[in-house]
């Protein structure tokens, strides 16, 4: 007996159509694998590893905001905001934002920009704990969610941004789960400026406002 199968192709699915509409910030590349430009930022220490080895999702932080894996962004700006300070390694997402540091316009930071492989990606217009970050026992899960016929699994996950309706993020996050996902193809070397930088009057709203601003 011979079964056709039959594939739809890429271009037809709902998230392709979706971003039809509404754009990454940054180029399509390839159509058939909705593969994009996108940006992920990252200690110095972390930097060798990815781009010599790779990312390997077996590792990968299960805290985020849609479970465990490769986290990235089409804008920059929220990608930097994941570099810590080269001198204390602190002043990011996921560290203190007590950045003693005086010579910081001085400090090299880098940022990878990766050709990544969206595939069919799942849209997430509501953030929900138990759906993204949870799987059977309530384990803590690396693997994107399934779809609708409870038997494939899409390929990434795009968290949007309030902009088109979202309740969560202001600016999209990426999050890939296989390390053949993405390629980093340029390595981004730039220094901060802190001139526009005020010392802060009243330290615990700043960190309230900075929880605001970065998720």
């Amino acid at each position: 007996m011979v079964i056709r199968q039959n594939n739809n192709r890429l271009t037809d699915c709902g998230s392709s159509i979706y971003l039809e509409t509404r754009p990454l910030l940054t180029p399509l590349l390839d159509i058939k694998t909705n593969e994009y430009w996108l940006f992920h930022g990252c200690s110095q220490n972390n930097l060798y590893h990815l781009l010599h080895k790779g990312y390997d999702p077996r590792v990968s932080n299960l805290n985020g905001n849609f479970g465990g894996g490769f986290y990235l962004a089409e804008n920059s700006s929220k990608s930097n905001k994941y570099i810590p300070c080269p001198g204390c390694n602190q002043n990011c997402v996921g560290s203190s934002i007590g950045c003693d540091c005086t010579d910081q316009e001085n400090l090299e930071f880098s940022m990878i920009l990766y050709r990544a492989a969206l595939g069919d990606v799942h849209i997430a217009l509501s953030y929900d704990k138990n759906k993204y970050c949870r799987g059977p026992n309530n384990q803590l899960i690396r693997r994107p969610p399934m779809k609708a016929n409870g038997k494939d699994l899409y390929d990434s996950v795009m968290g949007e941004s309030m902009k088109y309706g979202a309740d969560r993020l202001r600016h999209r996050e990426f999050v890939l789960y296989d390390s053949g996902q993405a390629y980093p193809e340029y390595v981004i070397y730039f220094r901060r400026s802190t001139k526009t930088l005020r010392r802060p009057r009243n330290i615990e709203h700043l960190k309230k406002t900075c929880r605001e601003f970065l998720s």
